[in-house]
């Protein structure tokens, strides 16, 4: 006969598989064996209804039952009131005390971990039996895909340990694709309170237990290690937690790595050591301060090979090497009045031992970095110089009109011409507009005519307009811009190897001098200022020699002979002369330039005069004795 339970009675329910413990609130008024409140009851828990299955209880599972009376208070996860329905079955296993048989319970199934070899699936539990696949069993990891996801994983496939219970009931089904092998990595772990469990070379499940905080663990693993628990920084940001592969392990030992600590600031010589302390720092990127150098910040990287490793003791680390060194201080004073001082932790270390201007302030200012301040004033930097000199000086931009000539910068005293236009005398042909400027870049001394311009175009009319053609001597296409001579911008292309007609051009915006062959035809011209300026006509060259090949008094051939052989005897006379080189017939040589004299005296003739006989005065007086003169043949 069924027993009325009291209100205010509460059900303490203990898994006899996997020792989860969950709280109930009563009365239990359809099952009438289970009111013996002084003893534990052993129950099979049948999904024949649905509230027990979503209030966490699994089916086929015994239970040991506590009634407890109370007010449920001391019972935070307290389940609702589904007991009350009648649409849930129980059966009784174990009753009275010593415990008498009273039904039969079914075995508690077994509970499998798979871990992926590579941490591409998360962990996860099942109960589907998976026996034949333990590590334990086959030596070996198993090949498994779901339907959903048919390309298969390597996984390692272990009993589940007390912590991972209970098993998921949500797991998918797996199928079997073969065997397959994971290898054994060492594993560098930072976790701040978190458990991580992993499955040793051996196939065994282990963990490292609870982490503390800042603590680096070292394992070989066949699989990739996954975490257990929570942890959060004072400010509520989830703590970081670093799992790194240091490599293949060594006789199931992890390998030993070296570590190279490189100087902030480059001035110490790098230092190698085999601590393995310094891991941690490795791998959270930190930079750290060491006994024997207290004041140096140094950055801790990975490398495969020690060069005469040395043991270091850590007392300090930091984010970063800013971090580390502290906030930088400086001193500025004015270039004009050395007794005029500012201090600032602005950071200016890329101005140390430098002047600046600053737009805050008027003057230049040196910058030097000190370790203490009084006082700390906000700089804002303008620019910067090499020394007070520089700084002092006012720099002019020269611009070239047409754009085709870069920039110049000159500390030369051009301000009686900022906003005119100059040329300079080393480039008369280009027009310079002049301006202030701030940067010293490259700033040098310039020679200038003394001659100024409104503008450019007043400037560029100056320039003579001339008449040229381009061939383009390069390889590829190019294309070109200048100005005519009423200062219009043209364009035009050439091909690789192409000539360009005869244009007038005043100045060049876009050409190509190392590959150009440009060449001028004089001086373009315009009948009137409405009329289009125009290349000079093309004057072609008289011809002043008569086309053959002439020599005087004997044929061509002994012309060249006597030519050559007196060339010969001349060379001869100057190597003896000249390089006491003897001359061994000097005979033949003394012949050959007489008759190279002769012919040339004969070419001297002109062949087209006539010669006449003319008679002089002593024609009139026979008695003088005068002969005829003759101009030739004579």
């Amino acid at each position: 006969m069924s027993e009325v339970v009291p209100i205010n009675t509460y059900y303490k329910f203990e898994s006899c598989c996997t020792g989860e413990i969950l709280y109930f609130r009563g009365p239990l008024l359809t099952i009438s064996p289970f009111y013996t409140f002084n003893l534990p009851q052993v129950l099979i828990y049948d999904l024949g209804g649905t509230n027990g299955d979503q209030a966490g209880l699994i089916s086929g599972f015994c239970y040991l039952v506590t009634p407890i009376i109370g007010n449920g208070s001391a019972y935070p996860n307290l389940g609702t009131t589904w007991m009350s329905n009648s649409n849930d079955t129980w059966t009784t296993c174990y009753k009275g005390d010593p415990p008498v048989l009273f039904g039969e319970c079914l075995t508690c199934p077994d509970c499998y971990l798979l871990m992926s070899c590579d941490g591409s699936v998360t962990p996860f539990t099942t109960n589907q039996d998976l026996s034949a696949y333990l590590y334990s069993v086959t030596g070996q990891s198993v090949l498994l895909h779901t339907t959903d996801a048919p390309t298969p994983v390597c996984y390692q496939v272990v009993l589940a340990p007390p912590e991972l219970l209970p098993c998921s009931s949500s797991a998918p089904l797996l199928d079997f694709d073969g065997f397959c092998d994971c290898d054994c990595i060492c594993y560098s772990v930072i976790a701040n309170a978190k458990d991580c469990y992993y499955i040793d070379c051996d196939g065994n499940f282990a963990s490292t237990g609870m982490l503390g905080v800042g603590n680096e663990e070292k394992f070989c693993s066949s699989v990739y290690p996954s975490l257990i628990g929570t942890f959060q920084l004072p400010n509520g940001d989830p703590d970081p937690f670093y799992i790194t592969n240091t490599g293949d392990c060594i006789d199931g030992e992890c390998p030993v790595i070296c570590y190279l600590l490189e100087d902030c600031d480059g001035i110490e010589d790098p230092i190698y050591t085999n601590n393995t302390s310094l891991g941690i720092y490795a791998i959270i990127g930190a930079v750290v301060t060491i006994v024997g150098y207290p004041n140096t910040c140094w950055e801790v990287i990975d490398t495969a090979e020690c060069d005469c490793a040395i043991n270091v003791s850590v007392i300090n680390y930091f984010l970063n090497c800013p971090t580390c060194k502290g906030t930088p201080k400086y001193k500025l004073t004015n270039c004009d009045e050395p007794l005029t001082v500012v201090y600032t932790t602005t950071n200016l270390s890329a101005y140390v031992g430098e002047v600046i201007i600053r737009l805050d302030c008027p003057g230049c200012w040196i910058v030097e970095e000190v370790d203490l301040i009084p006082s700390d004033v906000a700089i804002t930097v303008d620019t910067s110089y090499i020394g007070c000199i520089e700084c002092a000086r006012t720099y002019y931009l020269l611009q070239d009109c047409t754009g085709y000539l870069p920039d110049a910068i000159t500390y030369t005293d051009l301000s009686a011409y900022v906003g005119s236009v100059i040329k300079l005398e080393y480039c008369p042909e280009t027009c310079w507009e002049v301006s202030i400027t701030l940067d010293p870049t490259n700033a040098g001394e310039v020679v200038f005519i003394d001659q100024e311009y409104v503008d450019c175009p007043e400037c560029l009319l100056t320039l003579p307009c001339i008449c040229i053609t381009v061939r383009n001597d390069s390889t590829t296409s190019k294309q070109y811009r200048y100005y005519d001579c009423s200062l219009n911008v043209q364009f035009f292309t050439l091909l690789s190897g192409e000539t360009s007609g005869k244009f007038c051009i005043r100045a060049w915006a876009v050409y190509f001098p190392n590959t150009d062959y440009i060449e001028a035809f004089g001086d373009c011209s315009q009948a009137t200022v409405q009329d289009p300026w125009t290349c000079p006509a093309t004057i072609y060259p008289r011809r002043f020699i008569r086309p053959g090949y002439y020599v005087p008094t004997c044929s061509i051939e002994k012309f060249e002979k006597i030519t050559c052989k007196a060339a010969e005897a001349m060379y001869k006379k100057v190597l003896e002369q000249r390089y006491g080189i003897s001359n061994c017939c000097p005979e033949d040589d003394s012949k050959w330039l007489i008759k190279k004299e002769l012919i040339d005296l004969a070419g001297l003739v002109d062949p087209n005069y006539v010669c006449t006989t003319i008679q002089s005065c002593c024609n009139e007086s026979p008695n003088c004795g005068c002969t005829p003169l003759k101009t030739c043949n004579s």
